[in-house]
């Protein structure tokens, strides 16, 4: 009996769920092929590589991301965005730990970081250009803004992934990036004008990064 032929998308949708339970450093080919009900042979013959399907994964964990932080969480549009992330941390750990837990990695990957990156931030940033707690910010303050909360939510993002600290729910999650984000949001009304923003946001690299890890933890998927 011939083997069953799989597509890309297939494929792609299957090593996303095993990502997804399992953590990227258990998506192989064996592992893909275990999700599908399949043998290895034909994802070996349909995948040839893990790098051909790099993009799709992170863009679908991009997808991921963008829905937490844009649903509902507190009712205040900026502040959502922030309890979101939070959340998909602490929801989705072994998506969160593929996004951001790496080592430098190849041009390849600092562009693929960078594109996804870009992806995330400026659909968070249209959501920007509606909130009346943005009332009167440059674009440019608006992305200091958003780029120093992110810094401080991806901090407690990780504390809670690591099981450092204990789950919290959306109201406590609400009540300490509220805190925060009236001091970053009071610092960037109160700096005169001409005085110059740090440019933080430049200094981030890969807001959305590759799966692909590095060094020691690089390993043929074959």
């Amino acid at each position: 009996m011939p083997e069953k032929r799989f597509s890309s998308e297939d494929i792609v949708n299957a090593a996303f769920q095993v990502i997804r339970k399992e953590g990227w450093d258990k998506c192989t080919a064996r592992s893909i092929a275990r999700e599908l009900g399949s043998s290895t042979m034909p994802i070996y013959s349909a995948l040839k590589s893990m790098k051909n399907i790099e993009d799709s994964i992170a863009k679908k964990a991009s997808d991921v991301l963008l829905y937490y932080q844009t649903r509902k969480w507190s009712g205040l549009g900026f502040l959502d965005m922030g309890v979101g992330y939070v959340m998909f941390a602490q929801e989705e750990r072994n998506l969160f730990r593929m996004m951001y837990f790496r080592e430098p990695g190849t041009e390849d990957d600092d562009q693929r970081a960078r594109k996804f990156r870009g992806y995330v931030f400026d659909a968070l940033m249209e959501r920007l250009e509606h909130e009346e707690i943005m009332e009167g910010l440059s674009t440019e303050q608006r992305r200091e803004v958003l780029s120093k909360m992110w810094v401080f939510s991806h901090g407690l993002a990780v504390l809670i992934n690591n099981a450092v600290i204990e789950p919290m729910n959306e109201s406590e999650i609400s009540q300490v990036l509220m805190d925060t984000g009236s001091l970053i949001i009071t610092g960037e009304r109160s700096r005169p004008a001409g005085e110059p923003s740090c440019p933080f946001f430049g200094k981030i690299k890969g807001h959305v990064t590759s799966p692909l890890q590095t060094g020691k933890e690089r390993r043929s998927r074959e």
